[in-house]
């Protein structure tokens, strides 16, 4: 998924997800609750519900591992702002069929406080099955995560021709060579914040290409979407 990235330990990202529809995976999501998941509304255009299953404590794509859940989504509420031209508001959230039991390898991320910076340079954790390069279809079998540093928004704005809202964060490197992918949409870009302690500062939504120069991964930017995730799950 991750161009550049390695393979994840078992355990190492618990809270990452496997959106699949007739067994292919289509789309990462990542748990924000025992019931609830959290994606990119652009995953679901024409996707039914009913044909989404969630896999979860495992990260091998098909599920061999010991660990592995398989739950059903019965529910995604697409942000009622979603604009799928230029992807403001992409988020969703997923209601499961039902609870999840956490464990060493199934737990739920932080979600950021409104105010929570997330300064220049850090680095955060993106993850997912998508493509290893882009325009290879190839998917790995098991999870790829890789570091990304937070980019300044006005550069990332001025790169991406101005096209970027407050509901926007970029992560990655202006020299490319480490991104986001085809497949890995929906799923986590977090950070530590204090050791051991993950938040989850975005959802991968888009980009131009994958890890090109000057084209960093653009993120669903979650302190501005919180409080209607909040709201939504209640």
């Amino acid at each position: 998924k991750i161009v550049g990235g390695t393979d994840a330990s078992r355990a190492e990202i618990p809270w990452q997800v496997s959106l699949k529809e007739d067994s292919r995976h289509f789309c990462g999501a990542t748990i924000i609750g025992d019931r609830w998941l959290l994606s990119a509304a652009h995953c679901f255009n024409e996707t039914n519900p009913e044909e989404i299953e969630a896999y979860m404590g495992t990260t091998s794509l098909n599920g061999t591992d010991g660990n592995a859940v398989k739950v059903n989504v019965t529910r995604v509420i697409q942000h009622p702002l979603f604009n799928p031209i230029i992807l403001d508001f992409d988020v969703a959230v997923l209601e499961l069929a039902r609870p999840l039991v956490f464990n060493k390898y199934i737990q739920p991320i932080c979600l950021p406080l409104a105010v929570q910076k997330f300064p220049v340079g850090k680095k955060c954790i993106i993850s997912g099955w998508g493509n290893l390069q882009e325009g290879n279809v190839t998917k790995p079998e098991i999870l790829q995560k890789a570091s990304v540093g937070i980019i300044d928004q006005k550069t990332c704005n001025f790169l991406y021709n101005f096209s970027l809202t407050d509901r926007m964060i970029c992560a990655g490197f202006l020299e490319g060579k480490i991104d986001s992918c085809q497949g890995d949409s929906g799923g986590p870009l977090a950070c530590e914040v204090t050791p051991g302690v993950f938040y989850l500062a975005g959802i991968v939504s888009w980009g131009i290409g994958c890890a090109q120069p000057m084209k960093p991964g653009v993120y669903s930017r979650i302190t501005k979407l919180k409080d209607w995730i909040l709201d939504t799950i209640s």
